[in-house]
């Protein structure tokens, strides 16, 4: 492979030479240092390779002994070289397209927005030109962490904004903040669980509930105060206008509180022999590169232990800025594992099930209701110790349909 690129690099001479003196015109060549490659002599012709300097010397053995040479082919980097300067123009206009490409390659070239709703592209675009984030722009002159940040302080309904490099394009993502609805646009208070009605406040509206009464969720516990749609429809003028007076812009809500008890549960059960699978500590480490799909794994290609975790992790090689060559560094970390018969008495399984079912059963509890009680329940089971667990709180029930 060197030698084939050494001769590429030199480039070569394809000859025939032809003469009744090809021997004496050899030993010439030879006495003036010419060196032939891959000859091949019949009776009156010869065949050869040779480099560059070597056939520029062949003049005067040629001139002597009387022998034609003819070039049958050329081959190697200078005549390419050659055949390439004499065509300037093309060359130049092929270096320009690559130091442009080069140059836009560095440039911010597009801007997209994705995400918003309530606020338009043209604001967040001239927002995040003010931050100095544009079209046709150096991309190392602007930190897109401190424009994303500068974004979520100057918008109030925005909660969050990514932004990312994909080459010369940029995405903004944006999430804006779910803002909870109005209580003057609510309307009627609903149950949002199942409960036992204990006590009913009523601020403004009609209650549909009692004490004592058990209601189901979606139920409307409060309904909201009617509203005179059509004033006109009132014949006397005072009384028109006092009406127009007392009716509020926007329909009036159920307010009040409704509060009552919720019962919750959860149900587990944990065996007393189970077979587990953990890790023993043990860790070995395997290196590799990948090009393009294909992984070549230098250390460790596979598992030394005959249960195990696989963590892969690859890393890019970057060349200069953004550009990156077509391989990665990949790591491969094996964990082992190890199965393990677990045994526990019947206190030890029953008290894991009763924290098991205790985690159920609190997923579904609204945060800041009160605990009344928890009742533990013991249950049969051939399986091992099965627990269930009873909560009773004591919290609101009266909700918004949207709240």
């Amino acid at each position: 492979m060197i030698k084939r690129m050494g001769e590429f690099l030199q480039g070569r001479v394809y000859i025939v030479a032809r003469g009744r003196a090809l021997a004496p015109f050899i030993n010439e060549c030879i006495r003036e240092g010419i060196v032939f490659y891959k000859m091949q002599k019949s009776q009156n012709s010869l065949r050869a390779q040779m480099k560059i300097k070597d056939f520029i010397r062949l003049r005067r053995p040629a001139r002597v002994t009387r022998t034609r040479i003819r070039i049958v082919a050329k081959y190697g980097f200078p005549f390419i070289l050659a055949r390439w300067w004499r065509r300037k123009s093309l060359i130049g206009g092929i270096t320009a397209v690559l130091i442009a490409l080069v140059l836009l390659s560095q440039m911010t070239l597009s801007i997209s927005v994705s995400g918003n709703n309530n606020i338009s592209k043209e604001e967040i675009f001239e927002a995040a030109e003010k931050h100095g984030l544009k079209t046709w722009t150096w991309q190392d002159k602007v930190d897109l962490n401190d424009v994303s940040k500068a974004l979520v302080e100057e918008f109030p309904d925005v909660a969050w904004v990514g932004i990312s490099r994909k080459g010369t394009r940029v995405e903004i993502r944006i999430v804006e903040k779910t803002r909870p609805q109005v209580p003057g646009e609510a309307g009627n208070l609903i149950a949002h669980k199942a409960g036992l009605v204990d006590k009913v406040m009523v601020i403004q509206g009609t209650s549909l509930v009692h004490e004592g009464e058990i209601v189901r969720p979606g139920q409307v516990l409060i309904l909201a105060p009617e509203i005179i749609e059509d004033p006109g429809a009132i014949t006397k003028p005072d009384a028109q206008q006092k009406i127009k007076d007392y009716i509020p812009e926007t329909k009036p809500a159920a307010k009040g509180f409704v509060r009552g008890r919720v019962w919750y549960s959860g149900e587990a059960t944990v065996p007393l022999q189970e077979e587990i699978i953990r890790e023993t500590g043990q860790v070995a480490t395997g290196r590799g590169i990948k090009i393009n799909s294909r992984v070549i794994m230098v250390t460790i290609p596979e598992s030394p232990y005959s249960l195990s975790q696989e963590e892969v992790e690859s890393s890019g090689l970057t060349v200069w800025r953004n550009w990156r060559l077509p391989v990665e560094l990949v790591t491969v970390t094996y964990k082992e594992l190890q199965k393990v018969q677990l045994e526990r008495t019947e206190a030890e399984a029953r008290q894991a099930a009763e924290e098991l079912a205790r985690q159920e059963a609190y997923l579904d509890i609204t945060p800041g209701a009160d605990i009344i009680q928890e009742r533990v329940r013991v249950l049969q089971s051939d399986e091992g110790e099965r627990v269930r667990l009873e909560v009773e709180t004591y919290e609101d029930l009266a909700v918004y349909p949207d709240g």
